[in-house]
């Protein structure tokens, strides 16, 4: 994807026409590849994610990308950010800490001292959704009486077309 709209490979104008004509389009499929690079699912060069983050930064000025993710557009900030001399390498997932709820202290207990800030990149919202569960690696062999059940069924509508045919065969054989 990166190679065809993003740097034209095929020499196209793939990315003039999507800039053009599209610009919202070219913006949310760089959002979803910059998200790619954020999630560890595509891990490319430092030089094509600066080149993502550029790209993702002028179509989203060009548009105004109504509904845009914040940790894309943080990980985009930090992509175009000078490089910081660092010992330890930045994650490129920043951890979503769930705020503690707040507890009213007993009487006559003196009130318990706030806890620290959140960072500012971490967020403060609960987690929510759904829950994915793994899934057997083999599918579970039929119950027996699901199988009598389908052996059944298939009997019943043989004899349903078979009489069918018998009708339409006796309607064929009536005198005129």
């Amino acid at each position: 994807l990166h190679d065809v709209y993003v740097r034209d490979r095929y020499k196209l104008g793939t990315r003039e026409w999507l800039e053009g004509d599209n610009r919202a389009a070219f913006a949310q499929t760089l959002e979803r590849m910059l998200d790619a690079v954020r999630l560890n699912y595509w891990k490319p060069d430092a030089v094509t994610r600066r080149e993502l983050a550029q790209a993702y930064a002028e179509a989203v000025r060009a548009t105004g990308l109504r509904e845009r993710n914040a940790g894309v557009q943080r990980f985009a900030s930090e992509q175009l950010a000078p490089p910081v001399a660092s010992a330890q390498p930045r994650p490129l997932v920043t951890p979503v800490v769930a705020a503690a709820p707040a507890v009213a202290p007993a009487a006559g207990e003196a009130p318990a001292p706030e806890p620290a800030p959140a960072p500012a990149a971490a967020s403060t919202q609960p987690v929510s959704g759904l829950k994915l569960e793994p899934t057997p690696a083999r599918m579970p062999a039929p119950q027996a009486e699901t199988v009598v059940l389908r052996l059944w069924v298939a009997f019943g509508a043989a004899l349903l077309v078979a009489f069918g045919a018998l009708m339409q065969w006796r309607r064929g054989r009536a005198p005129a």
